[in-house]
């Protein structure tokens, strides 16, 4: 089975390698939950309130594969757009994943940002306690890449 996200390297500044993963196609996904999505990423990019480069890249790349345009990127990033979560169990697992992946991105796991990704964790109705184990795996992996067979296991999810 294929990982669901799909590595890409990319080297910043001071030659910092990092596996960018990317969802191939969010085409299943609705507007709202497009924007939704976009939303919970930049409430993990601010979570430290440090909101850096990588952080920005990373959201605008993910923007560029929902056709989210700049000016609705930038709307969410100034006035914290909210949408509805997604409804489907699997959808909510993978989106808990993509803010792990933002999360982690520039190296760093602060604290606000691990309170933030639990507090999401029980809004998507997904056991916090759970959250750990994601990070524990994600980081025994090269690149922080996850099976969505791991993911499901480890929130203990059928797939759909």
């Amino acid at each position: 089975m294929l990982p669901f996200f799909i590595a890409k390297n990319i080297t910043f500044a001071g030659g910092k390698n990092y596996h960018m993963q990317h969802t191939p196609n969010f085409n299943h996904l609705n507007e709202d939950q497009k924007l939704n999505l976009l939303h919970q990423l930049v409430r993990m990019a601010k979570a430290d309130k440090i909101f850096k480069f990588v952080e920005f890249k990373y959201l605008t790349e993910i923007a560029e594969l929902l056709n989210i345009s700049t000016r609705q990127l930038d709307e969410i990033i100034e006035n914290e757009v909210v949408a509805p979560i997604p409804k489907n169990m699997g959808d909510r697992t993978r989106q808990l994943y993509r803010l792990s992946v933002m999360m982690m991105i520039d190296h760093i796991i602060s604290k606000e940002e691990m309170v933030v990704l639990k507090e999401y964790a029980i809004e998507l109705k997904l056991n916090p306690e759970h959250v750990d184990v994601m990070i524990k795996r994600m980081h025994e992996n090269k690149g922080g890449m996850l099976l969505e067979k791991d993911l499901f296991e480890i929130f203990n999810i059928e797939a759909n």
